[in-house]
């Protein structure tokens, strides 16, 4: 999958499996895709960053103008986002897409701040 990132907000830190792990909304440079939220959890060595999983957001803010994850607005997509193919293997476009995701912006500077805070954020 190629997904090209116009942006991407850290939302909230939150924890998946007992880890700190960053919801970061991702906005696609292409208009009509729906925006992602990726988890990202810290890995080593230190300044890593593993990408948990992604859901796709088909909440439409004119409607769901609070965060409604009670229905399906959010579908867990990281299967289907990272499929091996001809290019590359699934592991190729999650790492690709990792580091897209990590240069954008000031995302990597403030996901290091903002879970370098620890567990008391929580």
């Amino acid at each position: 999958m190629m997904y090209a990132i116009r942006d991407a907000k850290i939302r909230r830190i939150t924890e998946v499996n007992g880890a700190p792990c960053a919801e970061v909304e991702v906005y696609p440079a292409v208009e009509g895709e729906s925006a992602l939220l990726a988890y990202l959890t810290p890995s080593s060595p230190l300044g890593g960053y593993e990408l948990v999983k992604i859901v796709r957001s088909n909440a439409s803010t004119d409607v769901d103008w609070f965060d409604n994850s009670m229905h399906d607005a959010f579908v867990d997509a990281t299967d289907e986002a990272f499929e091996n193919d001809v290019q590359s293997t699934a592991e190729e476009d999650r790492d690709a897409f990792k580091q897209q995701l990590l240069s954008t912006g000031q995302l990597y500077e403030q996901l290091n701040h903002r879970l370098s805070e620890g567990p008391q954020y929580f």
